[in-house]
Parts: C-alpha cells; structure tokens; sequence
C-alpha cells in the first residue's frame, strides 16, 4: 500500500513540473516578442536625435476612402454635442390633480443608460455580511480543531490530510522549480531568495490578517457606539386624598357711581374726624361715635375702611377695577368702536357719515373752552386737552390740563388747574410724559405728567426777566434734541416774535429765530407819517422732511414761509387770507402741501412752489381748525363755529366735503385731530366737552386696504391730483427732494 502510495505521488510531481516548465516558456517567448515589436517600432521613428524615444504610427489607408483636394480637406466642419437624448419623447401627458386636467410634462429625462450591472459587494455591517464572516470563521475553527485532535469522521481526517500533502508538495514543487530556472537562466541565488522571502511575507500578512479577522470584533465604519442599560420598573400606586367642600354663600349687590360717591364722601368724613380728635390732646382721649357706613366701629389707631383696603387694593388694581366697571357700562360703545361700518355707504359713493362715540368731560372743564387737543403718538387710546377762554374779559377762571382714556371715559387719567388761561400744548416724542404748555400771559411751562404728586407744577416756566412773551402764545411745538442732549422747543405769539427755548437743567433759554413786521400794504398811514408795527403770529407749523423750513400763520391773513438757517428775511410769502389764520398744517405724506384756514370762512391747500392755492372752499363760517389725516394724503377735515364737521377726501369729491355733520346746535366745535392708528377722530367745543367720532368706510378707504400703498406711491397719486387741477404744471426743480 505504501509503494502504490508513493508511485502517484511521485507522478503527480512529474506533472506539476511539466506544467509550471511549459507556461515559463510561453511567458518567455511573450516577452522577446513585444521586445523585438518595440525595437523595430522604434528604429523607424523619423526625426532628430531627440525624439528617439516616440513610436512610429503605421497610418493604413482604408479602400473606401474618399480622395479631396487641399482645399475640400482643409474645410472645418462644426458640431455642437448636446447631452440632450434625441430619441426621448416630448409630448408626455400626465394628469395633473390640483388642476383637474391632463397636462404636458414640462421636463423629460434625457439620460440614456447603456450599460448597467448590479455589484456583488456588500457592506460589512450589513446582516449578510455578518452571516458569511461567522460562517467562514467556523469552518476555519473546525479545520483546525481536527487537525490538532485528529477527531472526526474518518473521511473528514483523510480530506484534512490529502489537503495538507498536497499543500506540502506544492511547496516543494515550487522550490525545486525556482532552482531550476535561477540554474537555467545563469541568474545568481539571490532572485530566488528574494521570492521566497516574499513568499514568506506574503504569508505572514495572511496570518496576520486571519488572526486580526478572528480574533478582533469589526468595527463600523462610521464610529458609531451603541449602548444599553435596563432599570428596574417600580410598580405603580394610586393615591387619592378627600378635602371637605368650601362653605360656599351666594351674595350680590348693585354698584353705580352715587354709591361710589357716598362711600368716598362717609369716608372723608371719617378721615376728617380723626385728624380732629388727633389734635387734642393726648391725656384726654374722648371716645366718639363715628356716623358713616353702616360697617364695624373703628378706633383712632385703626384708621378708616379706606385706608385699611389700601393695604391691600394697590393704586393700578383700583384703576383696572374701575377700567372694567366703565367697560361693562360702556359696552355698546366700545362695540360700535370696533366694529361699526355704516351700511348705507354701499348705496352713497362720494358720501359719508361719522358715529358720535364717547364725550368726556370734568370738574376741571366747567366754564373752559377747548383751546387746543391732540392725541398721544405711543398711546393711541390718550388724548390730552388744554382748558383756557379767548375772550379777554374771562380770563380770570384760570385754565387746566387734562388726559381722558378710552379705556375709562369717566375721569381723566390726569388733570389739574393753572392759574392762567392755557391756549396751547405739545407732547414731547421721545419722552412722552413732558409737556409744554402756553399761555394767555405769554409765558410758556414744561410739565412731567408722570410725578406721582404736585403735577400741576412745572418742572421749568418763563418769566419777564428770562424772556417770555408779552401776547398770548398761541402755538407751541418741540424739536429733536440739540448736540448736548437738551430738550428744546419754539413758541409763537401776537407779539410778532417766533422764539425757539433750550431747557438746561432748571432754566430755559431763548433765541428769537424770526421777528414779524408788518408789509407795505398793510402798514396803517395817518397823514403823512406812516405808523410802523410788528406782525402778529397766530399759529406755525414745522416741515415733517425738513426740520428747519416752518411755516406762520399772521392775523393780517398772511402766510411766511420761513428757516431757522436764514432768520433774516422770509423764504416766501403767501397772500393766503383776508382775515386771522386760525390753522396751518403740513400734509403727513407729501412734502409740499399744506392746508390753511381762517376767520374768512374759507379753507385753502397750497403747493408751496405756487403763489396761488391749488383748492379752496368756502365753509359759510369761520373755520377754526384744520388737520390732515395720517393714513391717506388726500383726507383732511375742519370745524366750522356754526357748529358742524367737514371731512374731505379730494380722491373721491375735489369740489366739495363727502361729509357734514352737526355736532350740536349750542356748542361751537373749535379744535379737531385724527388718531394715528384707529379711524377716529376728536372735536373739542368751548363748553369744554371734548368728543370721539369714527370715520365710516367711505372716509377710510385706505385706512381699510389689506395691502397698504408705500408712501412713494401715495406722493405720486397726490401728483396726478394736484397736475390735473393746476392751469401751468408744476416742473420740479432741481433742488426739489420729492421722488416721484
């Protein structure tokens, strides 16, 4: 058995050897081959020395060739190559679900795939993977362990030995045949050795990769970790406690503004009685019955109900307690406030109404005239309200201060008496809480309305020896501060002196900015001699783009437009009344116009690059005031002394206002304002009853748009306006700032 054994082996080895001799030689013969193409290849390479190194082409002429001329040869033929597929379709129809309908596909897929094969590789993390790694992994293991233990199935041992001898003999073939070919070719030893020590390298790195492979866990790619920890669950309770049920009492009472008062009234009686029985002495203490509410007997050192409730009811909580006592009592006003639109505006196009709202009113009021109002820019729901009278021989009622809420219409917010007639105000931009005011006497006060005490005394006043007005002061305005952060504002009065005040510290500076005189054609003549005098001022207005260019409105029916830079002399005069200028206001959106109004019952919009007014209107009664609308450039409104109200909207009627209504028979309206933000508007009489008015849908239509026009296109649609009224156009100049 072992003889037979041996003869195969040594076959076997014959014919390994024959094989391995074989493919050397073919690999041989190859080899000289592809040396001589290169050589020849190489020899037939026209040139210099060089270019030794190019290949020679072997150009071969096919039989179809076309034969060109030169010229048809040196012809340039361009194409433009597109990655568009010319065979994809272009009328693919699809239906489209949001329209209802077959559309043509607008875009169509121009990749062509020629050729597309699936790849065997799988990624290592996958289960696949997993699956043939533990699988190759086992086999490996069970190899070895037979071959170690010998265990098994006896044909399992006889493939495990086959196996290694026929892996020996491979090993021995390949020695033998690598001496034979170092013998043959006449090569030294150390090519050989240098196979076999990679040989050996290689199979190094094998073992070292089977080993890395078993016995290190794989890693994933992407160094992500996992990890896991389980608690103990706790098992649920339920626990559930009982309480007694509060007593509960049912109990209800009316509250109206008498018992109010007599509850205040009990309790400053009680107050009064206490600081006289604090007077006397302290060894004689009297006890006495206090007759008030029908509530529990207090002692001295209790104090009264009030003041014990104000341990606990705060100032802002009584506020919001009373806010919302007038909100329950006020219900369908606030209502119509914010939801009326009167429907007959859909049948009336160039007509509209206003719906009276609220009517404020005070003790501080009484036997005053409205002499001037406005409302708060950061409040919208504040208005303010001076009190004064313009009859000379009244003015010894003093006057007052007053800021009514919407939110509370029964008392004002804040209100105090001066001892002089107050005939104007204005409230500071940027801190909101100071006020100026001015007066009959001439002089002009700043105010802080947020003290918590004495509000009624000014934080600065003007005297005679700082500089204040000889005449009545019939409008003031503020200014941004200066560079040194002082608040500084201007004053107009009859004296014919326009005067700017700087508050530093606890003291006011003035500069008279402009000094008005009288024209030529309005200085009185006695004979020979002519009798010269100053200009009264009545009102002024500031430009809202061009902070030193104002305007004054004069008693003798004139208007001068004037600069803070040039104090000399007047920019432009306007011969725009007969009789006083009440008002002079400012457009809010266009640069140019302004509106103005007098005691010769007419009302006028003037183009300040123009001597004439672009419209007028004749009222029918002197016009006391005239304001424009912040939300749209072509709504302005004035009040007449028969006691009516005029709001115009020149988009809709150039000729006449789209609304006229009587405020009432005995009182005469004398000042009106238009709130920033809500379409409401307010009148002051000179009953000293100020009154809130919202504007119906006609006279708010841009108020009402969804989508809000900028203020270049406002400027521009006032253009169109103004050019289709003017006999000559209007050509902007070149220093002219509006963009159209």
């Amino acid at each position: 058995m072992s003889d037979h054994h041996l003869h195969d082996k040594s076959k076997s080895n014959l014919r390994k050897k024959s094989r391995a001799s074989r493919s050397q030689l073919q690999m041989r013969s190859g080899h000289s081959k592809l040396y001589s193409q290169s050589r020849s290849r190489l020899s037939r390479v026209q040139g210099d020395d060089e270019g030794d190194w190019l290949q020679a082409k072997d150009p071969i002429k096919p039989e179809d060739q076309l034969e060109l001329t030169e010229e048809e040869l040196n012809v340039e033929f361009t194409r433009i190559l597109r990655a568009d597929n010319p065979n994809a379709p272009d009328n693919i129809v699809r239906f489209s679900h949001k329209d209802g309908m077959y559309k043509q596909v607008s875009s169509v897929e121009q990749c062509a795939y020629h050729l597309s094969i699936s790849g065997t590789m799988i990624h290592v993390e996958s289960d696949e993977a997993r699956r043939q790694l533990a699988k190759s992994k086992y086999s490996k293991k069970k190899t070895k362990e037979t071959k170690e233990t010998g265990t098994g199935t006896n044909e399992e041992v006889a493939e495990n030995m086959a196996d290694d001898a026929d892996v020996a003999d491979e090993g021995t073939v390949d020695e033998e045949e690598a001496a034979e070919d170092g013998e043959g070719e006449g090569e030294g030893d150390g090519e050989g050795e240098g196979e076999e020590e990679e040989g050996e390298a290689a199979e190094e790195e094998e073992e070292e990769t089977e080993d890395s492979s078993s016995g290190k866990p794989l890693r994933n790619q992407f160094n992500f970790s996992e990890r896991a920890s389980q608690t103990q669950t706790h098992a649920f309770r339920d626990r559930g406690t009982v309480t007694e049920a509060p007593a509960r009492a049912t109990f209800g009472d009316n509250v109206t503004q008498w018992v109010i008062y007599d509850a205040y009234a009990a309790d400053y009686e009680k107050q009064k009685q206490l600081k006289e029985n604090s007077s006397k002495k302290k060894t004689k203490v009297e006890k006495k019955k206090i007759v008030a509410l029908p509530a529990r007997d207090l002692t001295e050192d209790q104090g009264s109900d009030w003041q014990l409730a104000a341990n606990v009811v705060t100032l802002q909580i009584a506020k919001n307690m009373e806010r919302m006592v007038n909100q329950n009592t006020f219900h369908e006003v606030q209502q119509d406030f914010k939801f009326w639109d009167d429907p007959s505006d859909q049948f009336k196009e160039k007509q509209g109404s206003v719906l009276p709202l609220w009517r404020f009113t005070s003790d501080a009021a009484k036997k005053k005239t409205i002499t001037c109002l406005d409302w708060c820019s950061s409040y919208p729901d504040l208005v303010y309200a001076t009190l004064g009278s313009y009859d000379y021989t009244k003015q010894t009622v003093g006057g007052a201060f007053v800021a009514y809420s919407l939110k509370n219409p029964s008392y004002p917010e804040v209100a105090f008496n001066t001892p002089i007639g107050a005939m104007c105000f204005d409230i500071n931009q940027t801190q909101t809480s100071l006020v100026v005011v001015g007066f009959y006497d001439g002089s002009v006060a700043v105010y802080d309305i947020s003290r918590k005490e004495k509000k009624d005394v000014p934080v600065v006043r003007s005297t005679a020896t700082t500089g204040k007005h000889t005449d009545p002061v019939w409008q003031v305005t503020w200014h941004d501060d200066d560079v040194n952060q002082n608040h500084n504002f201007s004053s107009v009065s009859s004296d014919g002196r326009v005067t700017t005040w700087t508050m530093v510290k606890t003291e006011l500076q003035h500069i008279d900015i402009v000094r008005l005189a009288l024209d030529k054609g309005d200085e009185q003549t006695g004979g020979s001699d002519p009798l010269f005098g100053l200009g009264s001022g009545t009102c002024i207005a500031f430009n809202r783009e061009k902070k030193n260019m104002f305007l004054i409105g004069t008693e003798e029916g004139n208007v001068h437009q004037c600069s803070k830079a040039y104090s000399s002399k007047f920019l432009k005069s306007f011969k725009a009344h007969t009789m006083s200028v009440y008002a002079v206001g400012w457009n809010f959106f266009h640069p140019r116009i302004f509106a103005t109004c007098s005691a010769d019952w007419s009302l006028k919009i003037w183009d300040d690059m123009d001597n004439e007014p672009v419209f007028s209107f004749d009222l029918g009664n002197a016009v006391g005031d005239v304001a424009w609308s912040p939300y749209s450039p072509f709504v302005f409104a004035a009040v007449t002394t028969d006691g009516k109200i005029h709001v115009f909207d020149l988009s809709q009627n150039k000729y006449e206002p789209m609304c006229v209504q009587q405020l009432s028979k005995k009182a005469k309206p004398t000042h009106i304002s238009f709130n920033p933000k809500f379409p409401v508007i307010v009148v002051g009489d000179n009953r000293g009853s100020t009154s809130v008015f919202k504007l119906s849908p006609n006279l708010r239509k841009l108020f009402d748009e969804k989508k809000k026009k900028t203020k270049d296109q406002l400027i521009m649609l006032m253009d169109k306006l103004l050019e289709s009224v003017k006999e000559t156009p209007h050509v902007p100049a070149a220093t002219d700032e509006v963009e159209v």
